[in-house]
């Protein structure tokens, strides 16, 4: 099962579309990626400049033990540095429940 990194972000008001650009240049680098499964990053409507990032990975360890120690990670996490307003808060989670169906 896909372990998701989630990472909540914020970024100065004006500068969300250009954080958002550089994340989208990442992102064939980041498919490359050993155990790297999915992004999704996500734009909060109702709290100016916060961003959710949302990578699916195949374990925990391959983000925590295999991604941090490459030179993407390195090169991502720099360009992205300067944006953040605060550090980012981060964790790890599992789906428990998958859409509207899993009821049935």
């Amino acid at each position: 099962m896909a372990v998701w990194e989630i990472v909540r972000i914020t970024v100065p008001e004006g500068e969300q579309e250009d954080f958002e650009t550089v994340v989208r240049r990442y992102l064939p680098a980041l498919q490359e990626e050993k155990g790297c499964l999915d992004l999704k990053l996500l734009r909060a409507t109702d709290a100016e400049g916060a961003l959710l990032l949302c990578v699916a990975w195949e374990s925990k360890e391959y983000h925590t033990e295999v991604f941090t120690k490459t030179e993407t990670f390195a090169e991502f996490a720099g360009v992205m540095a300067p944006y953040f307003v605060s550090p980012p808060e981060a964790f790890h989670a599992e789906v428990v429940i998958n859409g509207l169906d899993s009821t049935r």
